[in-house]
């Protein structure tokens, strides 16, 4: 029997006599096309020894395979574990007689090559372990098997079009793999396969069907071991869960049209997501990337699904520098994510809801220019670097039933800048501050709750130049914060201390500076709260405490000039007024008049103003000094009164002592003062009168000096009255 099959190969291998040939194309082949009883397969059964010991050429292998690959019946085309020599069968076209597969489970075949071909057999090669693989520009129409495959060299499916599934689940590629401008119109399967060498399926399209409950694209559990580019591709739903790659992947400017689901994926080196577009639902939950990680420019936007976020990078964790920068997101949550690297959003969008929970940042991030469409939760964040908020804006969205951005129980070790930045309605209760906090130039349209406290005795947060419309921010019973508000513009902002006993001392830890108190229609700063403290620190706003550290020692956006310092109680006075608070207003109208008089006093010393204007500024001062002394700038009519008493006291000590200039015609110091009440009061009884010519002097004086006096009493009474 092995005779004949040997004779039979022989003669196939050389043709008859005629020149015709059993071959490719030749004429027997057509004799016999509709009996399966020629095609003997059992050639392919042998091994290489024994094909060799008969004379059998790999050329009649390959005829006698493609002969039961057309013709043969279902046990002729179960090649399982046979072993052949490389299979070339580019550019034809593989037609079968019925729709059985060609089994090559656990094949060992040198190499395969269907390159530019058309297929339209299935094909199984379940197991199988090929030398190299090379699909170059074919057209399979059926389903290709390729489970646990193992290829030591090449495979190429470079521009190959697979229209019905294609399964490499628990492949092994041992060199490098070509799937570029490949196209799988169905689902394609590499789950838990390995790539040894380099992989690329730049601008392949992975379109899978219509089917929304499966997969369209899975490479679960799969490992790249070398650089794999997924550069440009199309996937519909795809599954990256548990995927290893080793060396740098890249997914720059890939498009997925479904879920992408990369949960569990580790990245050993940089990671390349630069300008990709996810559609639908993302996760990369409990992904690690072990070296630079780039999201630059890419699009989040989710599907109509809203039960779940659109992109989920929980518990993920970023061992390096990850860049978000100008890229996009509806709803998505970073929960409980590690970024040990740095981190940059900047110019980031978030359309939808931004949740960062609990996220750590161990170095420095930064979300400059960043979009919050909706509401951002960075509660219980903790950020050990620098942070920096710079222009965001925080709008928050229809929810009015929490706040636009939530930081409640985070900790900011470091410095952090929200320099610019835009926040309707903001939480930042139970906060940790390690450095200086900047909200200058701030915006606050609604409102913010801020209850933190310093990690240090140095915790600085600086409010200069912003604006708040209302809100309360609270001082911790341990751990106080200075406020510096400088140029800012506070609404109705309530002041307040945890401990009540510390309400005393609040306001030492507020610098208010040029402040505006009266920018926000019916939002005005009300002082008429802190009297107690007011009263007890001689009304002084523009200042803090003594530090406690002498490293303490900030930037003021101004120098305290006696110019900004009464620019700053006549703002705290208006503000007073537009309250009705009188009592306060008084107060600051006197402070504000101590500062106006130092002003004018450096007017006075300028040697560069001329000589009128320095003495009229010289007069304005010694006004001041005498309205301050005498009545309080009108807030002490007690002063005052008791001066209009005592006044002629003063003058009847030259009376009595003065000698003939001061001679008045009285005797003795009781007299005096008695001629000394009545010039005073200008009664003029007629009995004692001035005789000596400074007496007549003081005399005048007196009833003038009453005049004044009584009406800076009538003019403090009156504004006493007003409290």
């Amino acid at each position: 029997m092995e005779d004949t099959r040997g004779d039979a190969a022989d003669r196939s291998n050389r043709g008859d006599e005629g020149g015709e040939s059993t071959g490719v194309g030749g004429d027997a082949r057509a004799v016999a096309a509709d009996d399966p009883a020629t095609v003997d397969p059992s050639i392919l059964h042998l091994s290489p020894a024994e094909r060799e010991a008969r004379g059998i050429t790999d050329d009649d292998v390959r005829e006698t395979f493609r002969t039961v690959l057309e013709r043969g019946t279902e046990d002729q085309k179960d090649l399982s574990g046979v072993t052949l020599p490389a299979l070339a069968l580019d550019r034809t076209t593989l037609e079968s007689a019925d729709r059985h597969p060609v089994d090559l489970s656990g094949a060992t075949i040198e190499a395969l090559s269907l390159s530019y071909s058309r297929v339209t057999v299935p094909v199984v090669l379940d197991g199988a372990t090929l030398g190299s693989l090379r699909l170059t520009e074919a057209h399979a129409e059926t389903p290709v098997s390729c489970s646990d495959v193992t290829v030591t060299g090449e495979t190429s499916l470079f521009e190959a079009q697979f229209d019905n599934d294609v399964a490499f689940d628990g492949a092994t590629f041992e060199g490098p793999v070509d799937c570029d401008e490949a196209t799988f119109r169905d689902d394609v399967r590499f789950d838990e396969a390995t790539f040894d060498d380099e992989v690329t399926f730049r601008a392949a399209e992975c379109h899978g069907d219509s089917n929304h409950l499966d997969d369209n694209t899975s490479f679960s559990g799969a490992t790249f071991r070398s650089t794999v580019s997924f550069r440009e591709t199309e996937f519909g739903f795809t599954m990256f869960d548990d995927l290893t790659c080793c060396e740098t992947a890249v997914f720059q400017e890939a498009t997925f049209t479904g879920d992408a689901e990369f949960h569990g994926a580790g990245f050993g080196a940089d990671a390349d997501f630069d300008e990709v577009e996810f559609r639908d639902d993302t996760a990369f939950t409990n992904a690690t990337f072990q070296q630079q990680a780039t999201f630059r420019g890419a699009s989040f936007a989710g599907g109509a699904r809203t039960l779940t976020d659109d992109a989920s990078f929980a518990e993920a964790v970023f061992h390096d520098a990850v860049t978000f920068r100008r890229a996009s997101f509806r709803y998505v949550t970073f929960a409980d994510a590690e970024f040990r690297g740095t981190a940059r959003f900047e110019s980031a969008t978030f359309n939808g809801d931004a949740d960062f929970p609990n996220v750590s940042f161990a170095r420095a991030v930064n979300f400059d220019e960043g979009r919050f469409r909706e509401d951002a939760d960075f509660s219980g964040g903790q950020f050990d670097g620098p942070c920096t908020f710079r222009g965001c804006e925080f709008v928050g969205g229809a929810n009015h039933l929490k706040d636009d951005v939530s930081f409640e129980k985070a900790r900011f070790a470091d410095d952090v800048d929200f320099h610019d930045a835009e926040i309707a309605s903001a939480n930042v209760r139970n906060v940790a501050f390690g450095g200086t906090i900047d909200f200058s130039r701030c915006l606050v349209s609604e409102r913010i709750d801020i209850e933190a406290h310093g990690i240090d005795d140095d915790a600085f947060v600086d409010f200069t130049r912003g604006k708040i419309r209302s809100g309360r921010i609270v001082q911790p019973a341990e751990g106080w914060v200075r406020y510096d508000l400088t140029l800012a513009s506070v609404g109705d902002v309530e002041l307040e201390a945890e401990r009540t006993t510390d309400r005393r001392q609040l306001l030492d830890y507020f610098r208010f500076c040029r402040t505006e108190f009266d920018e926000f229609d019916g939002h005005t700063f009300d002082f008429s709260g802190h009297r107690e403290y007011l009263d007890r620190n001689g009304w002084t706003i523009h200042g803090f405490d003594e530090p406690r550290t002498d490293e303490f020692d900030p930037d003021y956006a101004l120098e305290m000039t006696p110019e900004v310092i009464e620019t700053t109680y006549l703002k705290a006075k208006q503000s007073a007024s537009e309250i009705g608070d009188m009592k306060t207003a008084g107060e600051f109208r006197v402070k504000r008049q101590r500062y106006s008089r130092h002003k004018t006093l450096e007017a006075v010393s300028d040697p560069d103003a001329g000589l009128w204007t320095r003495l009229k500024n010289l007069g304005r001062v010694v006004e001041n000094c005498f309205l301050g002394l005498t009545c309080g700038h009108g807030m002490r009519p007690m002063r005052i009164g008791i001066v209009f008493a005592i006044a002629p006291l003063f003058f009847a000590i030259p009376y009595a002592f003065g000698g003939p200039l001061f001679e008045t015609g009285a005797e003795g110091f009781y007299e005096n003062l008695y001629f000394s009440y009545i010039s005073y009061t200008t009664i003029g009884y007629g009995d004692i009168g001035p005789i000596g010519p400074l007496a007549r002097l003081l005399a005048g004086s007196e009833a003038y000096l009453s005049t004044v006096l009584a009406a800076l009493l009538v003019y403090a009474l009156v504004k006493r009255s007003e409290l």
